[in-house]
């Protein structure tokens, strides 16, 4: 009887970071080696540089909206290419997010590398990876104290805190910036706290921007966050994540009307959505990061007919192909620049939508970043105690 051959451990691995998230988390079962393997650090963020990434739209959506029933909160998981396919009924998979609740209000601040920041009911915020259903829920800031007064259910009208979510490459961390703002009373930031997963904790920063509205949504480009300024409509407040100061980017020149402004990333490209109400929208581009001159208008996307509606809703997106996927209110639709006809793609389980956010699926896991990062401070301090005998 012949014995089966063996396959090095080095081909094993190069083979497995070519695989998708789905089927990696299955052969985690194989044997405690490929367990210990998928699971380590290592192979976690090489397959999240190598492997082919597949795009997943969740849509943040309202049940019963605008009826005497009582509004609920869903998440609905959609593939993305599917979206742009008309040719099949695409199903809508309802997400058993963190901390969920019907009756609680849900966003999402913001995703990178498959990690998903969430805010409940505007005060609790939580690291989530839907695609390994693993998550972490952030200790509560100062800015949160401040705001509710330690009584969620009392929370001043127009006092908000105002997220941004991005990933520091230079140290290798994931952060939250959190900023006060009255919104009635305009008033802009009044403090701002960040928070780091590799120390757990917030902390504040004393650089505060004067007359500075941030508008949501934030979007990371660039190793720095990005709103757009709602007492200025002429830039962009950015954040660098490395060196966490402020910035400024200017903004391209759009034609003047009835419009609201909308920021999006392509590929790895700022993005801006001018939507100009019932009508149109123009995508800008800006291909030279920081350069004014380099806002390029890729093309403008006419609203059909039967998109009129009351309540469009500023969720957008480009794909890399440039196809352009719009969802006012309640209807799905992707518009192509080739002059192709809009398609409207057939969706199961579809209800009005908030909002939209693009994420990929990864094995990054919130709560082993942050157990590695404590196990890499207590071998730290175990070293220098060493040193000191």
């Amino acid at each position: 009887m012949f014995a089966m051959p063996t396959l090095p451990i080095e081909l094993i691995t190069e083979i497995l970071l070519r695989l998708p998230v789905k089927s990696l988390l299955q052969f985690r079962s194989v044997s405690k080696s490929w367990f210990t393997l998928i699971s380590s650090a290592e192979f976690v963020k090489t397959h999240l540089n190598i492997s082919g990434k597949k795009y997943n739209v969740i849509l943040t959506g309202l049940i019963n909206a605008f009826t005497s029933r009582e509004t609920q909160y869903v998440l609905r998981d959609y593939s993305l290419s599917s979206l742009c396919n008309d040719d099949c009924v695409i199903e809508a998979f309802d997400l058993d997010y963190p901390m969920s609740s019907p009756q609680q209000y849900v966003s999402i601040v913001g995703s990178v590398n498959g990690l998903i920041c969430l805010m409940i009911n505007e005060v609790d915020l939580v690291l989530w990876n839907p695609s390994i259903r693993k998550f972490k829920k952030l200790p509560d800031s100062r800015l949160k104290d401040k705001v509710t007064g330690g009584n969620q259910c009392d929370i001043p009208k127009g006092v908000c805190v105002v997220y941004g979510f991005g990933y520091d490459e230079s140290s290798d961390d994931y952060k939250v910036v959190g900023c006060i703002e009255d919104r009635i009373n305009l008033v802009p930031q009044a403090e701002v706290e960040i928070y780091s997963l590799k120390s757990d904790s917030w902390r504040s920063k004393d650089d505060v921007l004067d007359g500075v509205l941030l508008s949501k949504p934030c979007k990371c480009v660039n190793g720095k966050l990005h709103w757009i300024n709602n007492n200025n409509d002429s830039n962009i407040i950015s954040f660098d994540l490395a060196d966490e100061k402020w910035g400024k980017v200017e903004l391209p020149r759009y034609r003047e009307g009835d419009l609201f402004l909308d920021l999006k990333v392509l590929g790895s490209d700022l993005c801006v959505f001018c939507n100009y109400m019932e009508i149109h929208a123009d995508v800008w581009v800006m291909r030279d990061y920081g350069v004014k001159e380099s806002w390029t208008k890729m093309y403008s996307v006419k609203y059909p007919d039967r998109f009129f509606s009351p309540f469009i809703s500023r969720t957008l997106f480009m794909s890399n192909k440039g196809e352009v996927l719009l969802v006012p209110g309640s209807t799905l639709m992707v518009h192509n620049p080739e002059d192709e006809p809009i398609i409207y793609p057939k969706v199961t389980n579809f209800d009005f939508c908030v909002a939209m956010n693009i994420y990929i699926e990864s094995l990054v896991s919130p709560p082993l970043l942050n157990e590695l990062s404590k196990a890499a401070k207590a071998q730290m301090n175990d070293n220098n105690a060493a040193d000191d005998l």
